[in-house]
This record gives C-alpha cells, structure tokens and sequence, in this order.
C-alpha cells in the first residue's frame, strides 16, 4: 500500500463538501512542487480526472461523402491538479523535504494517510512546522490544448 497525502483548505467542518475544500492524493500521482512566491509553495500532482489526455479519433466520411476518413488528434497539454501551500517565508526547501520524505514514509513509521496541510479551525494540522496553510487547491476537470486535424480523401 501507498502514501497517500492529505489537503484541507475549508476552515470549518460543515463546509468541507466538496473537491475544492479538501483532496487526498496517492504518493504515486506526486509530479514535483517549486516555489510560487516568498511564502508559497505550489505542489503538482497527476490529475484526479484527467488520466489520459491525449486522444485520437477517426471519423468516417467527410460532408461531402468521398473522403475515406477524417483524423482528429488532440494533443492536449498535460493538465495537473495543485495545491499551494502556504509557507514561513524563504522556508521553500525545508517543506520541500517534508514532503519528500512524507511520499517515502514507510507505513510502520506513521505512513499510509499524511496530512500535510489540514486548516480546520482549532485542529490546524500541518505537516511541517514552517507550513502555516493551505491556500488553495485546484483540480482541472478539462484538458488544455488545441484539436489538430489531417485528412486523407479516396
């Protein structure tokens, strides 16, 4: 079994419904983090929603019926769901390796479910003690890029 690191933003318990309040995501799906700012830190994970980003499709006959075939690609950007942290400032590289060694943990040693960020009001658990909060988190629900086309005709 993996890691799986946890993020709450909503400060009251009543309103923590939805995906852009609270998310958990598996050690696995951890893509890097960077500093964003003095204070902040922003944190990449594969998307929840969008595994395969890349599609390609045939359409069979143009609209004016000859054609054998219409290639659609869609090279979609890869789209990934963050969280930013906030953070002690200039602090980016202590959070870094809590994080790093939060994704390693083994599970006799507490691994399993970590929260790294939780800012429930009177609960306020976090991770390291230079996190000071969760600031946001946003999860893309719809790819980023351009349909492509090529066509071959009969």
């Amino acid at each position: 079994m993996e890691n799986y690191l946890y993020f709450r933003l909503e400060e009251t318990i009543g309103d923590d419904d939805d995906i852009a309040q609270s998310v958990m995501f598996p050690a696995s799906s951890f893509m890097g983090c960077y500093p964003s700012g003095d204070t902040s830190l922003k944190v990449h994970f594969k998307s929840i929603f969008l595994q395969d980003v890349a599609a390609t499709r045939i359409i069979q006959q143009d609209t004016d019926l000859t054609s054998t075939s219409i290639m659609v690609k869609q090279p979609h950007n890869l789209v990934t769901d963050t969280v930013i942290l906030t953070i002690t400032a200039n602090k980016h590289k202590n959070v870094m390796e809590a994080i790093a060694d939060a994704l390693n943990r083994n599970h006799a040693n507490g691994g399993g479910f970590v929260t790294v960020a939780d800012n429930l009001t009177n609960y306020t658990s976090y991770l390291h003690e230079n996190i000071t909060a969760c600031s946001t988190i946003t999860i893309n629900i719809a790819a980023a890029g351009a349909d492509t086309y090529s066509s071959s005709f009969a």
